[in-house]
């Protein structure tokens, strides 16, 4: 439903989309210019694009499925594929419960192959109608994400029905934004853009007159919580471009429909505050967390009776936190690596429990704890400012003075039996990406970017490689990963001293 709509130039071209980012958090992408086949079985289409399709693609090892964009290259303009590594490196760059992430990619010399998540329940078309309480839970979901990507300078420019998808079929599940082919990353705050790039049925006025800002977001949040309210488009004159502008500029919808005007004064008037023609009277991302008809909402699937915030025991104790946190601190640099990867690419529904207990701790409603948050619950537990800032500097992988929700999963993964063998062989996998069958200095250099010394690699090396033979196989990286804890944290602080 619309056109989308952007730039078609021709010749052929291809280069390179290898990228490599400074910090292993933006570099868990698996990057190979091998054949896709061998890895996956490319199943049915699920989408269709000008230039590319979107498939489910079965890992022949572990039968799980996965989405696959397939890219022809030889159909892309110079400008194309440069907007298609703009999209690696933004998605690469993002960390939030509800924006999808990337985790593989494959490039032939006409075809690239991109691997994300399969989101099996769908987009927002497959659950319509809604009730205003679901409504309002989704939004709110969609309005963290591109809040936390606009706090970031990255702009969608695309947000529309099909491009937030549930992250599978379980009725309790969440949605993720996707699509972040027409996104524009370092965009500064009230830096303008003129792209002519998006779909009409939820593009902002501004945008149809070529100067825009990171508000035209906020325009498509309009369109898209007027959709799920009233179960109808708020403008549709798309034939006549004209016209369009006209309605949009106007702000002529119908908020008497019979669908809308059951909902609450609280649920239309978020409607109307986002649905602004004049750029100037329209909220800010941050402004729109405050709206009273998602401020508090809680984000996860079962309220509590008595607060709109989920609690810790409605997730897990404060005390079982603060234990896991601390045994991660004083675990091994070359585990928390594992577990890092381990945790890109749990499934959604498997960590429903830490997502909550992430937000919890997450009071500001960024996307990532700030050292103050977790001072705010550790504090409760009998430790010192002292010891959380150990705690805080070892979780915090990125050296960036927040915990993204990747490593707070990460942290968290060990006591949650999360750690089976294919999530083991997964993540060696990953790290091995010259499929050596051996972890090598190169290989984790590879990974962590320009985060750590040479000297600091080779620790980590030495750490796991039991054999002293200067590379980590798989038995050794099982053993350093699964090993009993007490023993291991023997063997951790044995390799600290």
């Amino acid at each position: 439903m619309g056109a989308c709509l952007g730039k078609k130039e021709k010749p052929e071209v291809h280069r390179s989309l290898r990228t490599q980012h400074k910090s292993a958090k933006q570099n868990m992408m698996r990057q190979r210019d091998t054949d896709i086949a061998q890895f996956y079985d490319i199943d049915a289409t699920i989408g269709r694009g000008s230039i590319g399709t979107v498939a489910r693609a079965k890992h022949k090892e572990s039968s799980k499925w996965y989405a696959v964009k397939t890219l022809q290259t030889s159909k892309m303009s110079k400008d194309a594929l440069e907007e298609m590594m703009n999209e690696i490196a933004i998605m690469m760059g993002l960390d939030h419960p509800n924006i999808v992430r990337p985790l593989e990619l494959f490039q032939k010399k006409r075809e690239i192959y991109f691997i994300i998540p399969y989101c099996s329940g769908g987009d927002l078309y497959k659950r319509a109608p809604y009730t205003e309480h679901h409504a309002s839970r989704y939004i709110a979901q969609v309005c963290d994400a591109v809040a936390y990507m606009h706090k970031f300078g990255v702009v969608h420019r695309d947000l529309k029905f099909e491009n937030v998808l549930f992250q599978s079929k379980a009725p309790e599940s969440e949605v993720v934004v996707i699509d972040f082919g027409l996104a524009k990353a370092k965009v500064a705050r009230d830096k303008r853009l003129h792209d002519f790039v998006g779909t009409l049925y939820s593009m902002a006025p501004e945008v149809l007159r070529g100067s825009y800002d990171a508000k035209c977001d906020v325009w498509s949040i309009g369109v898209i919580s007027y959709m799920m309210l009233a179960s109808a488009m708020p403008f549709t004159r798309f034939d006549d471009e004209e016209l369009l502008l006209r309605d949009l500029e106007a702000e002529r919808y119908d908020m008497r429909r019979r669908c809308i005007r059951k909902r609450s004064e609280d649920a239309r008037d978020f409607v109307r505050s986002l649905l602004k023609a004049k750029v100037k009277e329209r909220p800010t991302m941050a402004a729109v967390l405050k709206l009273p008809w998602i401020k508090g909402k809680n984000r996860d699937h079962e309220p509590s009776p008595n607060s709109e915030r989920a609690s810790f025991t409605e997730t897990l104790s404060e005390q079982d936190l603060a234990g896991s946190l601390r045994e991660y601190s004083a675990t091994s640099a070359i585990r928390r690596v594992g577990l890092m990867v381990i945790a890109h690419r749990t499934e959604a529904d498997s960590v429903r429990t830490l997502r909550k207990a992430f937000r919890a701790i997450d009071t500001g409603g960024e996307g990532y704890i700030t050292f103050q948050e977790l001072e705010d619950v550790l504090a409760k537990n009998g430790h010192s400012s002292e010891e959380i800032k150990d705690i805080f500097n070892a979780v915090d992988h990125a050296n960036d003075q927040r915990i993204s929700y990747t490593e707070f999963l990460a942290a968290m993964l060990d006591g949650q039996s999360h750690l089976q063998e294919d999530a083991l062989l997964d993540a060696f996998d990953r790290i091995d990406s010259d499929d050596s069958g051996f972890i090598s200095f190169e290989n984790l250099r590879d990974l962590l970017g320009r985060q750590f010394s040479p000297q600091l690699v080779q620790q980590m090396i030495a750490d796991a490689d039991f054999k002293e033979n200067g590379v980590i196989d798989y038995e050794e990286f099982k053993q350093m990963m699964l090993g009993s804890r007490p023993a291991r944290r023997l063997a951790d602080e044995a390799a600290s001293e």
